[in-house]
């Protein structure tokens, strides 16, 4: 699955946090040094430091109170980075009570809905989104991620025309036309698709991997796996490729190299949301091949109202901790919180 998207346009959103130190007077004194930082980790928002540093800085006193809808809106940030959605939805609702005009909050926070799995609000918050900005390309392709993930095929191509019509060479859109065909059984018109983004994008990763998508769909093994190793030449931490590339090695009977690279998607720290999608799928491929899936790196998420009940197929010990994987209606076993 392709990546639901947050903006470059948020991360830059994230450095208007008093603008110039100096020119925020309340700043001045012996404690500017530490505030100076605390603002740096704050922007940044992937840091281990960030949110603690966000909240030090809206409970200072010293952020102009005009401000305080960018502190919510980076902490949340911050919680989404760490895997606390929950915590990340709380902020992003008082970013938009504080500034309901700020149009990317709606968009931040449809991406944390998506992830919870929750897409009518994901939907609901991209047309908001859509109705302050006017039009976005990224929005209409989320919106057709989410229709995506409903089997409604036709809302989706539709929403990706509108994103393609608005940037021609957004080749996230054009990578998932190509899929979005295959879904709809258009099979050679999808191939005719990826082969030609992949003629006009050589250097993107994402067109190669639909293309591979199309040939796995397709038994096209060979064809397949060039495109994966393509990909991922272009970006090695792209954690769909490597699962995706272990459905191909486990279908061949590679075993040793299924495992290799579904241990490989579950361990990249990937913040392109949906990757946790194929890795969920990894770690269920790689328990079924015997391995300790609670080795693997895993993020887990609040569970949500729309994620129906675990199927277990026995109770658990009371120190073993599992998480239902809803596309595989299966359970795993995870290393415990701390």
């Amino acid at each position: 699955m392709l990546p639901f998207q947050r903006s470059s346009r948020f991360r830059r959103a994230q450095v208007s946090l008093c603008f110039g130190l100096l020119a925020c007077s309340a700043l001045a004194g012996p404690a500017l040094a530490g505030m100076t930082q605390d603002l740096a980790d704050c922007t940044a928002a992937d840091r281990k430091t960030s949110a603690d540093a966000c909240t030090r800085v809206m409970n200072s006193g010293r952020l102009p109170r005009e401000q305080i809808y960018i502190g919510h809106f980076n902490r949340a940030w911050s919680y989404f980075n760490a895997g606390n959605y929950e915590k990340a939805l709380a902020d992003f609702d008082k970013s938009i009570a504080a500034n309901p005009a700020y149009a990317d909050t709606y968009f931040s926070r449809a991406v944390v809905q998506h992830e919870r799995g929750a897409r009518d609000q994901s939907l609901a918050d991209l047309d908001l989104y859509l109705e302050k900005k006017g039009s976005s390309a990224e929005a209409h392709r989320n919106r057709a991620q989410v229709f995506r993930a409903r089997a409604e095929y036709d809302r989706a191509f539709s929403e990706l025309q509108r994103a393609t019509a608005l940037d021609p060479a957004d080749a996230k859109a054009t990578a998932m036309r190509a899929i979005v065909l295959s879904d709809l059984g258009e099979q050679a018109p999808a191939q005719i698709e990826a082969d030609k983004a992949v003629a006009a994008m050589p250097g993107e990763a994402l067109v190669f991997y639909a293309r591979a998508y199309l040939a796995v769909r397709a038994k096209s093994f060979d064809a397949a796996t060039a495109d994966l190793d393509k990909a991922i030449s272009l970006k090695e931490t792209f954690p769909q490729a490597h699962a995706l590339k272990g459905e191909v090695q486990e279908a061949r009977g590679d075993t040793s190299g299924a495992i290799a690279s579904y241990r490989r998607a579950v361990e990249i720290s990937s913040k392109s949301i949906d990757a946790r999608a194929s890795q969920d799928k990894a770690r269920v491929r790689l328990s079924a091949l015997g391995e300790d899936v609670a080795k693997a790196p895993a993020k887990v998420a609040a569970s949500t109202a729309s994620e129906p009940a675990p199927k277990t197929a026995h109770a658990p010990d009371a120190t073993e901790c599992r998480r239902f994987i809803p596309s595989a209606e299966t359970t795993i076993a995870i290393d415990c919180p701390k």
